[in-house]
């Protein structure tokens, strides 16, 4: 499990991001609007928490409500 003090590398950032424009494009959003970056957190945080692989984030913030 990946802990707040260890290393994200390019990898895993990459993966995010691309959960995080297909989710913003599916909700007609841009990530730098509130609900983008709240998304963005929110994949940071399910990241961080365990969910490391793309269908599990994706699940994650298809479930999110805002």
């Amino acid at each position: 499990m990946l802990t707040y003090d260890q290393f994200i590398d390019e990898t895993a950032l990459t993966m995010m991001r691309r959960v995080l424009d297909a989710e913003c494009f599916r909700r007609a959003i841009t990530r730098d609007s509130l609900h983008g970056e709240e998304l963005a957190l929110l994949i940071m945080t399910a990241f961080r928490g365990g969910l490391t692989t793309e269908n599990e984030l994706t699940e994650r913030v298809r479930s999110w409500r805002p």
